[in-house]
């Protein structure tokens, strides 16, 4: 009996052992297993702190172009632009995050802390052809495939490319023949690549990165050169418009359709009376063709050359009386109107002109580029921009003068002529309504990291 409870006793003790050994290997992987989730939660908290750090900036960002907005003109000593340091490094509890973007005004590029304005680029939807070849390594060739892709029809453009192109490469895909819905969308169109587009930054974090500046030895490919190529995407957007609207946010008003008592109504208490009488009785038995010809006077196509044989002198005589009425006015003011002998208005009596009156009844103007923010290379694009205008235009921004404040202020400049002014004004403004902004969360200590890029 003693050996059969012996042996009994064995078998209890050995089947404890095993499910002491089994327990001890489950407790050891529920461990291992709950310290890996925690730690997997732990990671995850910490990327949504990131993230929620990277959100945060945006919010600051809104409420920052929000108490910025006062309807009139955006220039670069806005603090949206990173005039100040609110987006260089803005700590929130444990963390911290920026905002940032391409400085295409730096002497060798570089980046600026602050928000990118989209009417400082090209729109890709309103550009014209000669306007896109006129960008740093766009060629003829690929600014005809660009008007290709965006217009509705199949008529291939010399150098451009339709569906007969894209239906033989592989995979094949038809051209869209609609506006661009984004700038990416560029890599499919004929001559375009992701290096040509993004140039070194191929992560498109607007930093340089090891990877991008040693050569040939990584990914992606990059001249050494201490600086970073940003590619197209800088130049380029499908974003950019202005409301045709004044700076109270009234619509303008159409000069071709007006009507006499609307024109007076509208620049009564703003100009003077016999300013407003010279406005209306030119408007009379004329077609105005853009708002330049106030400036032109009776140089604008009209039954001016019988008005100037009766003066003998015609522009001289005008700007004599233009002076004189003006006379009770600031010396500044006479100053800045110099260049507009022979006008029918001073520069701050066009620019009422601008801000109250349009030639169309669109009520939003697609892709109008701000003079205050545009690079030199996108001044450059406009049509009838000249290499003085354009260093002029940067000089001003960049000077305590600060941005304009109309488009009208050009018609003063030394460097422009009125032909000139009207080839610019359908493509220009001083407002922006789009923002791109590239954001970073970060929290050093656990060394966890977001990004964000929206519009």
């Amino acid at each position: 009996m003693r050996s059969k409870r012996s042996s009994q006793s064995g078998l209890i003790l050995l089947l404890v052992l095993w499910i002491m050994i089994v327990l001890t290997l489950l407790g050891t992987a529920f461990y291992q297993l709950t310290s890996m989730e925690i730690q997997t939660t732990n990671n995850d908290m910490e990327k949504l702190q990131a993230r929620l750090l990277a959100d945060s900036a945006l919010e600051f960002a809104r409420a920052v172009l929000k108490e910025e907005y006062d309807g009139t003109s955006d220039d670069m000593s806005g603090m949206w632009s990173g005039a100040g340091t609110l987006f260089q490094e803005t700590t929130l509890g444990e963390g911290m995050f920026q905002i940032y973007t391409a400085d295409l005004d730096a002497e060798e590029g570089g980046t600026r802390f602050g928000l990118k304005d989209e009417a400082s680029k090209l729109n890709l939807n309103t550009a014209t052809k000669e306007m896109l070849e006129k960008l740093p390594n766009l060629s003829s060739e690929m600014a005809a495939a660009v008007i290709d892709w965006r217009d509705a029809d199949n008529e291939e453009n010399p150098g451009g490319a339709e569906n007969d192109y894209y239906n033989n490469l592989s995979p094949s895909y038809d051209c869209a023949n609609r506006e661009f819905d984004r700038v990416d969308e560029l890599l499919m169109v004929k001559g375009f690549t992701p290096s040509i587009l993004y140039g070194e930054d191929i992560n498109r974090d607007g930093i340089l990165q090891k990877a991008e500046d040693d050569g040939e030895e990584n990914d992606p490919p990059d001249d050494a050169d201490g600086s970073l190529q940003q590619g197209l995407m800088p130049y380029l957007t499908v974003y950019s418009y202005d409301r045709n609207v004044n700076s109270l946010g009234e619509s303008r008003l159409n000069i071709k359709s007006a009507s006499e008592d609307q024109i007076r109504s509208r620049l009564d208490g703003k100009l003077k009376p016999q300013t407003i009488d010279t406005l209306v009785a030119f408007t009379k038995d004329r077609e105005i063709d853009d708002l330049v010809d106030f400036l032109r006077g009776d140089g604008a196509e009209s039954g001016s050359d019988e008005e100037s044989d009766e003066t003998g002198e015609g522009e001289e005589s005008r700007s004599t009386a233009s002076s004189e009425d003006s006379e009770p006015e600031a010396s500044g003011e006479e100053v800045e109107s110099a260049s507009l002998e022979g006008s029918l208005l001073t520069v701050d009596d066009f620019k009422i002109i601008l801000d109250e009156f349009t030639v169309t009844d669109e009520e939003i103007l697609p892709g109008l580029v701000n003079i205050n923010t545009a690079s030199y290379d996108v001044l450059m694009a406009l049509p009838g921009m000249t290499q003085q205008i354009a260093e002029t235009i940067v000089n001003r921004k960049k000077s305590e003068a600060g941005g304009f404040t109309s488009t009208g202020e050009l018609a003063s400049l030394e460097e422009m002529s009125l032909d000139v002014f009207s080839e610019l004004l359908p493509y220009i403004t001083v407002r922006s309504n789009v923002f791109e902004a590239q954001t970073i969360g970060y929290v050093p200590k656990r060394k966890a990291y977001a990004a964000i890029h929206a519009f």
